[in-house]
């Protein structure tokens, strides 16, 4: 069930880590930010989650990915992260998609996909990411995705290395498709970066 997978956090944390981020992407210094969006646990608060914040900072850029880390209080962060380079419909273009791959030690998780659509999503229907011929099953809450079945991330990763794209294909809360595009160039090196800084 999504709704079992999909639990109750407050999404503005999530919109905040990418207004922060996309600051890197445009070749700034390090940055203040929250990390990389996690899936939605029922003790996360905005305060908890805000509390222990720290400065993001910038480890290395390779082809279309960078790699951050951050501490959060005692919990350290680390992620690997791209822009979307197409969006599709036009309207959409004014905002634009994130995709992180992230490692918080602290909590047990390595190398968690998620996206930031930055635009309200359709619940409870199945949207896709496609790399070459595989097709890989993602939920929303708010402006977010992931995998549905989480026990697919460590495939998808290894499809994302040998694959040269990835797209992304929703529908909007107002049941319009949509489609990301991202470029998978750097990214086994960048991954790894962002691996080697949370070990």
């Amino acid at each position: 069930m999504i709704s079992s997978f999909l639990r109750t956090r407050d999404a503005a944390l999530f919109r905040l880590a990418a207004l922060g981020l996309m600051t890197g992407l445009l070749g700034l210094p390090a940055l203040s930010a929250q990390a990389a969006p996690a899936k939605p646990k029922p003790a996360a608060t905005p305060a908890a989650a805000s509390s222990g914040q720290g400065q993001a900072m910038l480890l290395e850029t390779a082809g279309k990915w960078q790699a951050f880390s951050s501490q959060q209080g005692r919990s350290k962060v680390c992620y690997a992260l791209s822009k979307a380079e197409t969006r599709i419909p036009a309207n959409l273009k004014e905002v634009e998609g994130l995709l992180f791959v992230s490692s918080r030690p602290g909590e047990g998780v390595r190398n968690e996909i998620s996206f930031v659509m930055n635009f309200d999503l359709k619940e409870g229907v199945e949207h896709q990411a496609l790399i070459g011929t595989d097709r890989f099953a993602l939920v929303a809450k708010g402006q977010n995705m992931w995998l549905k079945n989480p026990a697919e991330e460590t495939r998808m990763l290894d499809s994302m290395r040998r694959g040269a794209g990835l797209e992304i294909k929703g529908t909007s809360k107002r049941g319009n498709p949509t489609s990301d595009k991202y470029s998978l160039a750097g990214i086994s090196q960048i991954v790894k970066r962002a691996e080697d800084a949370c070990k």
